[in-house]
């Protein structure tokens, strides 16, 4: 007990020392959507609010989300010509004024009249645009800080954006709209500062040396896009059916607008990923969609059981409540899922982040053509709540056959060598030029890596390190964080944190910098 929570407050210690209110900011983008789309925080003004019964809530109820990928599909598509929007400085100001100044076009209500529906697919369209480079851009931050800050912020942004939430669930009138529609000029404003801090080099990096920095942010080491698709293809079909069965779940229930059932759902979300955040970063195991699996699966179920067992009423609102709090959790390890793919080199930022929140609106539209479906049956007495809750525990149960039966996606046994000639084996002809490069500058570092590995084996043997505390130091050499370590050894993190305080006591040293100085 007191070791885990010496744990907990070095955690906590570590995550506060690299905190900054800019890196926080992708809880502003977060809580936009979940308060504008995800939820009836605005009181039942938002997009959010339509019920897709006809033609027309259909149109308003996808609008949005298919701008969302239509944006992210071009971005995705145009990387290798234009590179990523992070680069170009009027992408900051663009997405974000994009995003917040359309707000209010989704927040009016559209029923009446021509005019307001023409406003209404007017902001569906800026906002999908501004908020889908805001989801890229932010995922290549991310991908560019080290992976122990990545799991501080994502848990504390999440954490956040329910706090965000749920104090604009309790205010009403026309303070929620305003206060909503500036979070995503909020967001946009923080990603600029946070990312001249990672331009500046003011952020730690998961990288220690030139070979590795060429292999996970050179332009010329980009995969093509069919081989990060078929890297990402499993893992980008699990993300979709989960986001179709959340959505079914959390739709069904009619009283999402009461201000108090959205309060609710908030508060059961802070507690929900408090838990299922702490489990993702302290545990031997990788953070993963398969991990997300194994923790949204007997809750999902739950949600749907208690609407056969507790009836439509009760049920349906536990169930609401369930696919709230099982959205948050999704958003937090789904957000540190992708950057696993652009800092292994299996996909670029753009890639990685883009693919993955195309699955995800894509999840979220299917999700709303089967909600009209279920209601309309289940209005013309087609068939009953019960069935249709028995249908979607089913296709979760399929779905997570097919997402944990992935050996390759989620975990690799290669070591890092093999990974990386791996992946240059993999992007074959149409990348043949940036292969050359990376292959010079790997040669150019082979002398270097062995004088640092003797280095390592000499300093290991003088303080007389165990063979796992080798290990680990030779990671630590080479500028690797304690969660990396945990996930490359299968280790908890209070285990490769012991062993980092270990190695340090025996050499003399009280940093990673430190360390890293004396070996080289």
């Amino acid at each position: 007990m007191n070791a885990s929570m010496s744990h907990i407050s070095d955690f906590l210690a570590e995550g506060l020392r690299a905190v900054s209110l800019s890196r926080l900011g992708w809880a502003f983008l977060l809580a936009w959507v979940f308060c504008v789309f995800y939820t009836s925080a605005l009181g039942g003004t938002g997009a959010s609010s339509f019920t897709p019964s006809d033609a027309q809530g259909m149109l308003y109820s996808t609008c949005p989300v298919a701008a969302s990928v239509v944006t992210l599909v071009a971005v995705v598509a145009l990387e290798r010509r234009f590179g990523s929007p992070i680069h170009c400085r009027g992408m900051f100001a663009a997405a974000s004024i994009a995003a917040s100044l359309s707000t209010p076009l989704l927040l009016a209500n559209p029923a009446d009249g021509a005019l307001s529906a023409v406003l209404y697919i007017l902001g569906a369209f800026a906002t999908g645009f501004g908020s889908g480079l805001l989801w890229i851009m932010w995922g290549e931050y991310y991908a560019r800080v080290s992976q122990e800050d990545a799991e501080f912020l994502a848990p504390a942004s999440a954490f956040v954006a329910a706090l965000i939430g749920l104090v604009v669930a309790s205010m009403s009138g026309v303070v929620p709209i305003v206060a909503v529609s500036l979070l995503p000029a909020a967001s946009g404003a923080c990603l600029f500062f946070a990312w001249r801090d990672a331009e500046n080099g003011q952020i730690s990096s998961e990288f220690g040396k030139p070979g590795d920095e060429l292999s996970a942010s050179s332009n010329c080491a980009k995969p093509p896009l069919r081989s990060a698709f078929g890297v990402m293809a499993r893992p980008c079909f699990g993300i979709f059916v989960a986001c179709a069965i959340i959505c079914v779940e959390g739709a069904l229930f009619d009283g999402a607008d009461a201000a108090e059932n959205v309060q609710i759902s908030f508060v059961a979300s802070l507690v929900f990923m408090v838990l299922v955040g702490f489990t993702a970063i302290s545990g031997p195991r990788r953070v993963s969609l398969a991990f997300l699996y194994r923790w949204m699966c007997p809750i999902l179920v739950i949600g749907y059981a208690c609407i056969i067992v507790l009836g439509p009423e009760c049920g349906l609102f536990v169930a609401y409540m369930v696919a709230i709090a099982a959205r948050f959790a999704f958003c937090l390890i789904t957000q540190m899922h992708f950057a696993r793919f652009a800092v292994r080199g299996l996909a670029s930022p753009v890639q990685a982040y883009g693919l993955g929140w195309i699955s995800v609106h894509l999840g979220d539209m299917v999700g709303v053509f089967i909600v009209a479906f279920a209601r309309s049956g289940v209005a013309a007495g087609a068939f009953s709540l019960d069935q249709v809750s028995a249908c979607a525990m089913a296709a979760l149960v399929v779905s997570v056959m097919f997402v944990l039966n992935d050996g390759h996606s989620f975990r690799s046994q290669q070591s890092e060598g093999d990974q990386r000639a791996s992946r240059v084996e993999e992007r074959g002809a149409d990348n043949a030029a940036c292969d050359e490069t990376l292959d010079i500058a790997q040669s150019a570092a082979i002398d270097p890596e062995a004088a640092l590995d003797a280095r390592i084996a000499q300093l290991a043997g003088e303080a007389r390190l165990t063979p796992r505390e080798v290990e680990v130091f030779g990671l630590l050499a080479r500028g690797r964080s304690v969660p990396y370590i945990r996930d490359e050894l299968v280790i908890s993190r209070e285990t490769a944190a012991t062993h980092t305080k270990h190695i340090y006591s025996k050499l003399g040293v009280h940093s990673r910098q430190e360390l890293i100085d004396l070996v080289r």
